[in-house]
């Protein structure tokens, strides 16, 4: 196998195969999905959970105080092309967002736009804070299972940058080992020329 070829499946590995990707609800055009109004296609019920479904990537809007298939997202003043919901009097009380991968698996959070109330931001059951307001999440979550978000009156989501592992990466240390066998080898190989 020649340098080169070693060197660019090195640089494959070391870059990862994981695949970056935004979260923007762009086929969320309408302003109020779920409680007998239509779901959109990548939408879907599971008692009073209402799930969306994009990019591989699944929000799922808990609700255990709502009737059966009667939470909803986008009621209110809100804007359509987010992912938006009240609490209290429209999904009940103690409501909540998972993000998790469809089929299960690990993920990188980077990033996402939210205007709350009030919520709190947990990830594979650890509370990390609190976010309140407008704003940008920008704590980097990497290798999590799923991204919990409570609900305060009112809440919105918005540009979810998610990467989803596809394979697995080399740990720091087996890719120093690597490029060192590749400076040996390469040195051997220059001493015979």
């Amino acid at each position: 196998m020649k340098i080169k070829s070693i060197l660019a499946a090195i640089a494959l590995m070391a870059a990862g195969s994981a695949s970056a990707t935004v979260l923007n609800f762009d086929g969320l055009t309408e302003m109020m999905y779920g409680d007998g109004f239509p779901l959109a296609g990548s939408m879907s019920y599971n008692g009073t959970n209402l799930s969306y479904v994009e990019s591989g990537f699944q929000l799922t809007l808990n609700a255990p105080n709502a009737a059966a298939e009667s939470a909803n997202i986008g009621t209110g003043t809100y804007e359509p092309q987010t992912f938006n919901w009240h609490d209290g009097l429209d999904n009940g009380s103690d409501t909540y967002v998972t993000l998790t991968r469809v089929g299960g698996g690990t993920f990188n959070l980077n990033s996402f736009d939210y205007y709350m109330d009030w919520s709190t931001v947990s990830a594979d059951g650890t509370l990390l804070g609190s976010i309140q307001d407008a704003g940008l999440w920008s704590t980097a979550l990497n290798g999590i299972t799923e991204l919990r978000i409570s609900s305060g009156a009112f809440n919105q989501l918005d540009n979810v940058d998610v990467d989803a592992a596809t394979g697995s990466v080399p740990l720091p240390g087996t890719l120093a080992l690597m490029l060192a066998g590749l400076g040996a080898a390469g040195l051997t190989r220059r001493r015979r020329g």
